[in-house]
């Protein structure tokens, strides 16, 4: 077993996954909303992980945390996905809907790790910047 490195994660409105390898469309860092508490409409949003470079059973799992950086509002579960050789990866494309955002602030994406003896690690955290739409950037 060899523990992978987490190649990407892509936030996006969109993503085509019918012409071959994935597309994705609209990859955002911040989130301008009209009003708060929002409630994503409609089919949501995505978060696109790639993982490679190990062999073995592994588990990841996202979680999105409010500003507080304690309560989670999205938590996808350990998702498990098997790497048969180094060189071949895996993604694993999430769909979050009906996800609702109380307010304002910066929320944070977290990625974790979990292999096949239990190992669980923080792969990757980055922040989610949410404002008022006609709120100017600071």
């Amino acid at each position: 077993m060899k523990r992978p490195s987490l190649q990407f994660s892509v936030p996006c409105l969109s993503v085509d996954e019918k012409n071959g390898p994935p597309t994705f469309s609209s990859i955002f860092f911040e989130l301008p909303f009209p009003k708060f508490p929002y409630k994503f409409p409609g089919r949501g949003f995505f978060i696109a992980n790639s993982w490679i470079n190990g062999n073995g059973r592994f588990a990841q799992e996202i979680k999105i945390y409010k500003p507080d950086h304690k309560t989670d509002i999205i938590k996808t579960g350990k998702q498990p996905f098997e790497l048969k050789d180094e060189k071949t990866p895996f993604m694993a494309v999430n769909l979050f809907q009906d996800a609702v955002f109380e307010a304002p602030g910066v929320y944070w994406v977290e990625i974790t790790l979990a292999d096949q003896n239990g190992g669980l690690k923080v792969e990757l955290e980055y922040p989610l910047s949410v404002r008022l739409a006609d709120e100017a950037k600071k």
